[in-house]
């Protein structure tokens, strides 16, 4: 179902040309404003569960916390603004858009939905509510001291920084589905906050969309291997052989292996660069012989992790990371040959992955950070 994708695109493209109405294109007193900042869909038999939440400013304005019911999402949003009341909500600032998972299994009307919409914007972050609902995050993340915004704001700079790596957009998922029919999307859990006194959110890996539909997810080690797949990891920290070593570069290149216009196999070449920040009873990492044992350590893991990601995508037939899309790009003439059977092919192709790490900087147990060379 690519249909919700390319209307998604669609917009996505009208808005990049102008085409689309600008923020500001209605007036409003910004007195009487309610500015939303996330907005959350459950599905429920059939009908929808609206929620939304303002964020904190510096005024100490009260967190509005609203919610609306209907049979489907332009009657849920009515209701919320009618049982909302003094003030106008304003949703063409929303930050975040959370889909509960029973929401996430029929994603395809509220793809819909927000490609239509004129208040909600296409480079909005798209989250699935993993094994819970929407809801549960809007209305009682942070209790009285956070709100679900910051709390999402969080996580979402330090999956970019230190986590698995991106965190799609609508815009993005729409791209991915009308190119190759499936798209992921960050998943979060709801949980209890350190001190245990108010819900958060915390990471659950992606979720993966097949068409209109939830097919799936990545967990954490599969989540980091579609990230250096794509190019796009943070600095995650990773560890083998006794080391753990933080992520500071990444990249990745397809090689097909032809048998004239056959595929035969997809080849991925990982390659890694990094920095040690532990390592276990301090071995000697001056050593050329142990630096290279370390490198092979942390390839060997980093080829584990890509290859769950691929197996996961085989196992389901969806395509997130694009691999058709590139093929048709560099190849088209053999893309021609094999387009028409590319869903059954991918499944089936044979896939390896290889990795080579290169540790930035290697300090012995004498020369301190700062002190040490490059290598």
């Amino acid at each position: 179902m690519r249909r919700a994708g390319a209307y998604l695109l669609s917009l996505a493209l009208a808005l990049c040309s102008g085409c689309a109405a600008g923020i500001g294109g209605t007036y409003r007193n910004i007195e009487e404003l309610q500015i939303i900042e996330t907005l959350g869909f459950d599905s429920h038999g059939g009908a929808v569960l609206a929620t939304a939440a303002t964020g904190r400013d510096a005024s100490g304005r009260e967190v509005l916390r609203a919610a609306g019911a209907g049979e489907d999402v332009t009657a849920a949003l009515r209701d919320m603004r009618e049982l909302a009341g003094g003030g106008d909500l304003f949703f063409d600032s929303t930050g975040y858009i959370l889909l509960g998972e029973a929401a996430a299994e029929e994603a395809g009307r509220y793809f819909d939905y927000i490609g239509r919409s004129g208040e909600l914007r296409l480079d909005t972050p798209l989250i699935v509510v993993r094994g819970g609902e929407a809801a549960e995050l809007v209305l009682s993340a942070g209790g009285d001291a956070e709100d679900v915004t910051s709390i999402l704001s969080a996580l979402e700079h330090d999956t970019e920084r230190s986590g698995t790596g991106f965190v799609p957009s609508c815009s993005d998922i729409a791209v991915s589905l009308e190119r190759s029919g499936s798209a992921l999307a960050l998943a979060v859990r709801t949980a209890k906050s350190t001190a245990g006194d108010f819900d958060t959110a915390e990471n659950a890996g992606y979720a993966i969309f097949s068409g209109g539909e939830l097919a799936g997810y990545l967990d954490g080690d599969a989540a980091l291997g579609a990230a250096m797949l794509s190019g796009r990891a943070g600095r995650a920290d990773i560890g083998a052989g006794g080391v753990s070593a933080r992520l500071i570069r990444c990249g990745c290149e397809l090689e097909p292996v032809w048998e004239g216009d056959e595929l035969r196999a997809l080849r991925f070449r990982l390659d890694l660069r990094g920095s040690v920040t532990e390592a276990e009873a301090y071995p000697d990492l001056a050593s050329a012989a142990r630096r290279g044992e370390t490198e092979e350590a942390l390839a060997s893991e980093a080829e584990r992790m890509a290859a769950s990601c691929l197996a996961t995508s085989q196992a389901l037939g969806a395509d997130f990371l694009g691999i058709g899309a590139e093929l048709e790009r560099r190849f088209p003439g053999r893309w021609k040959a094999i387009a028409a059977e590319w869903d059954e092919l991918f499944r089936a192709v044979d896939v390896q992955v290889e990795a080579e790490w290169t540790l930035l900087r290697s300090y012995g147990y004498d020369t301190p950070p700062g002190l040490g060379e490059e290598s």
